[in-house]
């Protein structure tokens, strides 16, 4: 099942060789959830997964998308067809201001759909990027085995590291690698947008060298990423999904503790 949004920079082909390391009946702990573009298909297939957002927007068209999707799908189909690059970008700048739940989640759909990259709050207007069938999944996502979570703290690994309950790995998923300047922290966070996190790759190493938890992070392939995480062990993955111990054919890499 296909997700209803999309996310450029999130998109992975790593999907059968994460089944392989999270097994069935397993408790996953994902976080940046977005699209849900891993999330959902992983919760399809007998996984129970708990993802994690700190970007209440996210949490919000997911949980009003749990609550009443058909709801959800009256609000984007009333505000569709957006022709005017004006209003779509006047609607970037003000969707929190809206004050119904349903109203915001609807248009943080259409957003998505009509965003170049997908990022709600930013990206080009690219009406040719809307796909109709997008409307058709929003009634069918299953929040059967997935639960979508929003955690306050800024940081997303300081809600990794108080996880309560069952929870047999935690996975993050991404993307893009960028090694942040630990001087710029406080200025990156406060830079953001409201459904962009910030990603502290320093904590994210330091937490998975120092955890018992069984951590996965899934990374498009660069040789920083390889260089950066050269003490975990590295699962390289091909175009196509398949595993491969050849680094010239990998275009993603899962670095993990175990």
């Amino acid at each position: 099942m296909k997700t209803p949004l999309k996310l450029a920079a999130k998109e992975f082909k790593s999907l059968s060789v994460l089944k392989q390391m999270f097994p069935e009946k397993s408790v996953v702990h994902s976080f940046l959830m977005y699209d849900g573009g891993i999330e959902i298909p992983l919760a399809m297939s007998g996984r129970y997964v708990f993802s994690h957002t700190n970007k209440y927007s996210i949490y919000e068209f997911w949980t009003c998308l749990s609550m009443n999707s058909e709801q959800v799908q009256k609000v984007a189909t009333h505000f569709d067809n957006i022709e005017d690059p004006g209003i779509f970008y006047y609607l970037q700048e003000t969707l929190p201001d809206y004050g119904d739940p349903f109203l915001r989640a609807g248009i943080f759909f259409l957003l998505n759909k009509y965003s170049k990259g997908g990022y709600v709050s930013r990206g080009e207007f690219t009406p040719e990027s809307y796909n109709p069938l997008a409307m058709a999944n929003l009634r069918r996502v299953s929040f059967d085995n997935l639960m979508v979570m929003y955690n306050k703290a800024e940081n997303f690994v300081d809600s990794m590291a108080s996880i309560e309950g069952r929870c047999d790995y935690i996975f993050v998923p991404v993307g893009d690698f960028t090694l942040n300047y630990l001087k710029n922290v406080e200025s990156d966070i406060n830079s953001l947008t409201y459904d962009e996190a910030f990603v502290d790759t320093h904590g994210l190493k330091k937490f998975m060298e120092e955890s018992e938890r069984k951590v996965a992070l899934l990374y498009h392939h660069s040789r920083s990423v390889v260089k950066y995480f050269k003490d975990q062990k590295l699962y390289f993955v091909d175009q196509r999904g398949r595993p491969t111990d050849d680094e010239t054919r990998a275009k993603e890499v899962i670095v993990a503790n175990f």
